[in-house]
Formats: C-alpha cells, sequence, structure tokens
C-alpha cells in the first residue's frame, strides 16, 4: 500500500494523529489499522499504537505494520498490562504521545468504513476555526450475529453540537467516530486517566473549546463481542456508571455547567431508580445512595435555575446563564431531559412550577431559543385578555428567530370536547392573528400590532384519524375535501401542529392585499 506522504505539518509534525488503543485485538487489529493506512488524504499522519501488554499476538501484528510502515505506524507496547478491564489509564498514555495538530481515535476492535473520513474531518475544521471536533455516524455490528448490523445512534437532525448537549447526553458519538483538534498540546489532563472518563467525556472536554460538526454518513465501524468492557455492561451497572461518571466530570470542569450536570445526573438517577436490578449489583445500600444522589442534585437544579433567572431579571446587563434553553411549558408528566420543563402542578416535579396565566413570567427578556406547547395551550387563556397577556409574554421572553412548536387538540374532536379543561381553541386562523403582516380589514387595529408581537406560521400540519387517514394518503381524500370534513364532521382530524418563527423586531408592515389567515 502506497504510504500517505504529501506534505508535513506545522514544526514537521504529522497533520493528523490516529490513535489505535489495543489489548488482546489481534483478531481485529490488522483491520483496524490498514483502515486507516487506506485514508486518501492531501496531507500526512502518523499511526500511534499502544497496546498495553497483549498476550495474543497482538504485538507482533503491531511490530509488523511498524516495520513495513516505517515513520507512519508508531508501536508503543507497554512492558506490563496497567489497563486490563479499565482502559482509560492505556487511552492516557497513548494521548500524551499524540503530536499531530488533528488527533483521531480507533480501538483495536473497531475500523474505519470510508477512505474518506479523515480527510472530510480535517477539510471541515481547517474552514472552520470554531469548531474543535467533526464526528460521523457508525455502524454497529454483532460478531455473534445475535442482532443484524445497525446505525449505532439515530441521525440528528442538525449538524452542529455543543457542550450542553454533550453532558445531557442529547448529543453522544463513538470513540471511532471523532477527529478532535489536538486542544490540549501534550499537556493533557489527569482526569483523561481516570476510570470514570471515557470517549463521551473526552469528547466534553475538548467541547469546552468550540463546536461539533456531525456528519450523518456512517464511516465508522463499532463491534460489539465478547470482550468488549463496555458492549457487555448491563444497563443497571451502565446507569450507575453514568451517574459516577457525570459527577466526577462536573468536579473537574469546576461546576462551570451545573444545569446541565445536575440535570442529567438526577434523569440517570430517575432511570436507575425505576429499573435497577438488584442482581446487577443494584443493592438495596445502594438505592438508598442513589436516592440521595438524586434528591440533592434535583434541589440544586431547581435552586440554581431560579436564582439564574432571578438575577439576569433584576440586574441590568446581566445575561441569564441557562439562557437558550428549550421551554416545555405545561409539560405536566411529559418532561423531557434536555428542555427546562414547566407546570402549574408541584406535584409532576416540573423544573419550574409556574402559572402561564398569570403574567409577567419569571423569565428574563430573549431567554427562551424554543418553546414548546404540547397539548398544553388549549388548557389556558380561556378569556381572550389572558390569552393576549401570555401571547404578550410569550413573545418577550423568546430570543429574535426563536421557534415555538405547538400540538393541539382539534377542536371538532371528542379529545377535546369531552375534555372540561379544554378552554382555549388553538388553531392557525387564532395564531394567525399575531402575525405582524396579517390583514384584519374588520379591526383597524389587529391582534398583533395591539399587542406588539410577530409570530409567523412557518408550518401547520393536520394529523388526521382513521378512516380519513388511509383515505388521504391514498388520494382518494384531497385536501379541500379533507379541510370541508374538519370543519363540518366530529373525529375528522385529532390535532393540529403548528410551529411559529418569532420576529424581532416586529415587522409591523401594513397588511398584504388579498392575504388570507392561514386555512385549516
Amino acid at each position: 500500500m502506497q504510504q500517505p506522504i504529501v506534505k508535513q505539518g506545522r514544526g514537521g509534525r504529522p497533520k493528523v494523529t490516529v490513535m489505535i488503543i489495543t489489548y488482546n485485538h489481534a483478531k481485529y487489529l490488522a483491520q483496524a489499522i490498514e483502515s486507516v493506512l487506506a485514508q486518501k488524504t492531501d496531507f500526512t499522519f502518523a499511526i500511534h499504537v499502544i497496546d498495553d501488554c497483549s498476550t495474543d499476538g497482538a504485538q507482533d501484528i503491531v511490530r509488523d505494520y511498524a516495520a513495513r510502515y516505517p515513520g507512519v505506524v508508531k508501536p508503543f507496547i507497554n512492558k506490563k498490562n496497567i489497563g486490563n478491564k479499565v482502559t482509560q489509564k492505556n487511552f492516557y498514555r497513548g494521548f500524551c504521545t499524540l503530536d499531530g495538530d488533528y488527533i483521531a481515535f480507533l480501538e483495536g476492535d473497531d475500523y474505519w468504513a470510508s477512505p474518506d473520513r479523515l480527510q472530510a474531518h480535517v477539510a471541515f475544521l481547517d474552514a472552520n476555526p470554531d469548531f474543535v471536533a467533526c464526528a460521523n455516524n457508525t455502524i454497529k455490528v454483532y460478531e455473534d450475529g445475535s442482532k443484524e448490523p445497525h446505525l449505532f445512534m439515530e441521525p440528528y437532525l442538525k449538524d452542529a453540537h455543543e457542550i450542553g448537549e454533550l453532558i445531557m447526553l442529547s448529543s453522544f458519538f463513538h470513540a471511532s467516530s471523532l477527529t478532535f483538534r489536538n486542544v490540549f498540546r501534550g499537556k493533557v489532563p489527569r482526569y483523561l486517566r481516570s476510570p470514570l472518563s471515557c470517549d463521551i467525556f473526552i469528547t466534553i472536554a475538548h467541547a469546552q473549546h468550540g463546536k461539533i460538526r456531525f456528519f450523518p454518513e456512517p464511516w465508522s465501524v463499532y463491534r460489539a463481542h465478547a470482550g468488549g468492557l463496555f458492549s457487555n455492561m448491563s444497563e443497571t451497572k451502565g446507569w450507575m456508571w453514568n451517574i459516577d461518571s457525570l459527577r466526577a466530570c462536573n468536579r473537574w470542569l469546576r461546576y462551570r455547567y451545573v444545569p446541565q450536570f445536575t440535570k442529567s445526573i438526577y434523569h440517570y438517577c430517575d432511570r436507575l431508580l425505576l429499573n435497577g436490578r438488584e442482581e446487577d449489583g443494584f443493592t438495596p445500600e445502594k438505592r438508598r445512595y442513589y436516592e440521595g444522589v438524586r434528591r440533592r442534585y434535583r434541589i440544586w437544579e431547581k435552586a440554581y435555575r431560579w436564582m439564574d433567572v432571578w438575577l439576569a431579571k433584576w440586574i441590568p446587563g446581566r445575561r441569564a446563564r441557562t439562557s437558550g434553553a428549550t421551554l416545555n411549558l405545561g409539560a405536566g408528566l411529559r418532561g423531557w431531559v434536555p428542555y427546562v420543563n414547566v407546570d402549574i402542578r408541584r406535584d409532576v416535579d416540573a423544573d419550574m412550577v409556574v402559572d402561564l396565566e398569570h403574567t409577567p413570567w419569571p423569565w428574563p427578556d430573549n431567554y427562551a431559543k424554543e418553546v414548546k406547547f404540547e397539548r398544553s395551550l388549549e388548557h389556558m387563556g380561556g378569556d381572550l385578555k389572558t390569552f393576549q397577556g401570555m401571547m404578550r409574554e410569550l413573545y418577550r421572553v423568546c430570543q429574535p428567530g426563536a421557534k415555538i412548536k405547538i400540538v393541539a387538540k382539534h377542536p371538532q374532536h371528542n379529545a377535546f370536547l369531552y375534555d372540561p379543561t379544554c378552554v382555549r381553541v388553538v388553531s392557525p386562523i387564532l395564531l394567525g392573528l399575531f402575525d405582524g403582516l396579517a390583514p384584519s380589514p374588520a379591526d383597524p387595529q389587529p391582534l398583533a400590532r395591539r399587542n406588539k408581537v410577530d409570530f409567523e406560521i412557518i408550518e401547520r400540519t393536520v394529523i388526521l384519524d382513521e378512516p380519513y387517514k388511509s383515505q388521504f394518503q391514498s388520494g382518494m381524500l384531497s385536501p379541500e375535501s379533507a379541510g370541508r370534513l374538519a370543519e363540518t364532521t366530529l373525529n375528522v382530524c385529532s390535532e393540529f401542529q403548528i410551529e411559529l418563527l418569532v420576529h424581532k423586531p416586529a415587522r409591523g408592515a401594513p397588511a398584504v392585499p388579498g392575504r388570507t389567515p392561514a386555512p385549516i
């Protein structure tokens, strides 16, 4: 195979150093090394193979490749095993050898599936200095054939991810998929040798310095087999490990990301306390311990968030550290970990207890980047005065360009008619009245201008019940006929799904002649 010799990085270093850590991976190691050597790049790279005193012949494979590719494949073989089941000490040792401008990782039982993977990552990082890493999707394969190969994660809807999403584990990337800027330059934090550190926490350590670009292509392969540490970890042990690891990482980062860590920690405590199995080590003593952890972190998270929004609202010029959040308003029992779950009821353990019908709301101006009302807005603002006050507050707390996603029961459905708590019809026609460009010929001062708000409907969907859904999909029912039926017949449509875009400042232009409110 042709050695990848094109140009050197700064100071004569290879531009990229790829680290392969291995222990008793003789069966797979050649494929891992070959998948790196097969990369088509316009820069040089080196491969550091860190072997933790393997006993299965893996060392011979490493030395053979080093002899065949001198200066490219570099062996680092431990004289004694320092990792065994916990590989982080070996990983840390290898991390200290990395001298490229960019660094990438592989374990000896994984491999890269595309020869273009490294070039795509480095080209993007070269062109985007505000990003610290690239990741791609990964295929998980099962050596024993117990399951069909599948994507390790569902493709993300966005391609840029930040540290808060990593901490709350709403963004996660496999180690084989990552390429980082070499931000530590040999001064590797000793935290990364902790048994409680792994690929997610290595990613968090780098994400302090920039965003992460995600490519949806499956350019790497994660092999699950009997010898893998995490492949065979039970869910119960995994939850306990995640909780302990998140707490350690929170301390190492000196509590700079308290809201995200506290929420992630108590969420995993909830999963553990609900589903933990005693036969997997979740003893009564462990249960009491993690109940205490959950209680402490839940109290801290709520107290911190309330203090943060209160200070930002009343101290001029102070920006809330928790701003940029997604507010899940009227969450009830439908709480989501990445969001600020808000409800009037205390018994649902919401993140913030707020009566949304009473204004002003507690959040400072321009706080939220997104707001969700999931089957909740129809239960609020029964009289128009209250509803207008809510819309003004919603506009105030949203950032410019924020999106508001609303799911509401259709008023011509039994789910709405037979629910005595439904007090407000929520439809595109109603919300269109708060559009700054919507005409209102019967009213010289339309609701949008009267309330100084501007919400543009950018998406609307009506969910049809059967048999109308099947008839619509087959073409037997036209959109016009479905609309007429929804207006005149019960139980044709179950709900509206509406998305609004917040315009700040309000466009406030005169009404556009001929423009009509959004149809049902």
